[in-house]
């Protein structure tokens, strides 16, 4: 520190400086200006506009579901790696994360409607699975452990009005034994509320999930059976990061035996919150 104190910056350096400076000056974050960030034991996470900047409650969205990773894997009697599938991966900060604690045990399947999250995603992937390569297909390399696609909740599905039944045409794999998401759950009229940092900086269909928050949540519900079909009859779950109005309205529509949860094949188990004591994350269970 004494060393630096009296170094003396050149021309170059404090132009630089200064640039940074100002960019921050117009409330540019900080993710973006530095280009990366921590987040849960991932350090270095690379971080590009317009991407969401990882925030500290979404490690406790990972942390959730990292508890019941090692909860199922105690009795985990597959011959399979366990599927995990996380929709709107964004950096990738989440899939990342889980693969990253569970290298031999877990594939990650992300994805994204902005070919821009994709790419970034798969690059964060190299980044921190690379060493774990051989713990998968060495032919595909991090893509055994994690892989990040460019489709919506809405298309991630392979009930088109192709009446084949030839299952070789089926255009995605899915049998998945969790989901994870932190969707787009601001509603509309909260969005103008927002810091300048975040809203005239971060996407804003990351951010915004439509008149009431729950555009993208009420696709992944709609999906959840067809993505965690199997014939096992393990319980399937889904978690995801929720505007703190939606616990409750989650809980009303998916409530256990009534008809909207009998009829969309998902029922609400419970709600979790975050370190601000808000309504964070919602556990829901594919019935």
């Amino acid at each position: 520190i004494q060393q630096l104190s009296n170094q003396c910056l050149s021309k170059d350096e404090r132009d630089a400086y200064i640039s940074l400076l100002e960019r921050r000056m117009q409330h540019e974050p900080l993710q973006y200006i530095i280009g990366k960030w921590d987040f849960h034991f991932l350090t270095g996470l690379k971080i590009k506009k317009p991407m969401l900047c990882p925030r500290p409650e979404t490690e406790e969205l990972v942390e959730l579901v990292l508890a019941e990773v090692g909860n199922l894997l105690r009795d985990w009697k597959e011959k399979r790696k366990m599927r995990i599938l996380d929709v709107g991966c964004g950096t990738g900060a989440i899939g990342i994360a889980i693969a990253n604690k569970y290298p031999a045990a877990v594939q990650v399947v992300a994805l994204d409607v902005l070919p821009e999250a994709v790419d970034l995603s798969n690059e964060n992937a190299e980044q921190f699975l690379s060493r774990y390569s051989a713990h998968g297909d060495s032919k595909l390399g991090v893509k055994s452990i994690y892989e990040a696609m460019l489709c919506s909740a809405t298309h991630f599905t392979n009930n088109t009005t192709n009446t084949s039944r030839d299952l070789s045409k089926k255009k995605y794999k899915m049998n998945f034994d969790i989901v994870v998401s932190n969707p787009p759950y601001i509603p509309l009229k909260d969005m103008i509320d927002l810091s300048s940092d975040v809203v005239e900086y971060e996407s804003y269909e990351a951010l915004c999930g439509g008149v009431d928050g729950l555009n993208v949540i009420r696709d992944i519900v709609h999906r959840l059976p067809e993505w965690t079909f199997s014939s096992s009859l393990r319980a399937k779950h889904c978690w995801m990061e929720v505007d703190e109005s939606h616990p409750r309205h989650l809980a009303r529509w998916l409530s256990p035996g009534s008809v909207e949860a009998r009829r969309c094949g998902v029922e609400y188990v419970e709600s979790y919150t975050d370190f601000c004591g808000r309504d964070r994350f919602v556990k829901l269970r594919v019935s």
